[in-house]
């Protein structure tokens, strides 16, 4: 049997965090979700997550200090910046930077569960 992913999810709004943690763990990932940049650094040195997937804009650090805090600590975990106030400049840039993708909220369960299964080198769902 295979292990699944661990995600690790980041945004200020707890019910984005809660919408994320229940569309991810139904399709069987494990995943820890936090709605603090300190919480999500804390949570990097505890447990390496396959994935983090951060919102952009954060009242204390951006999705860019956690990306650049997540590549420097563990250079294989993929980051997905999720945004509402996006620009093509904003995703030209967090790509530039070493995101794996870049997501416009509102996106749908479908399209972030596209991203995390276009990696061949992702731990398989159960």
């Amino acid at each position: 049997m295979l292990e699944s992913a661990h995600v690790l999810i980041v945004d200020d709004d707890p019910r984005m965090v809660s919408m994320l943690e229940r569309w991810l763990v139904g399709a069987g990932y494990s995943v820890t979700g936090v709605t603090t940049t300190q919480a999500a650094l804390s949570a990097l040195g505890s447990n390496v997550p396959d994935w983090v997937i951060t919102d952009l804009m954060m009242p204390m650090g951006d999705g860019m200090d956690i990306l650049a805090q997540t590549l420097s600590r563990q250079p294989r975990t993929k980051v997905i910046i999720m945004t509402a106030f996006g620009s093509e400049a904003t995703r030209q840039r967090a790509m530039a930077h070493g995101a794996y993708a870049f997501l416009s909220k509102p996106f749908s369960r479908q399209s972030l569960l596209s991203v995390l299964d276009r990696d061949p080198s992702a731990l398989a769902a159960p």
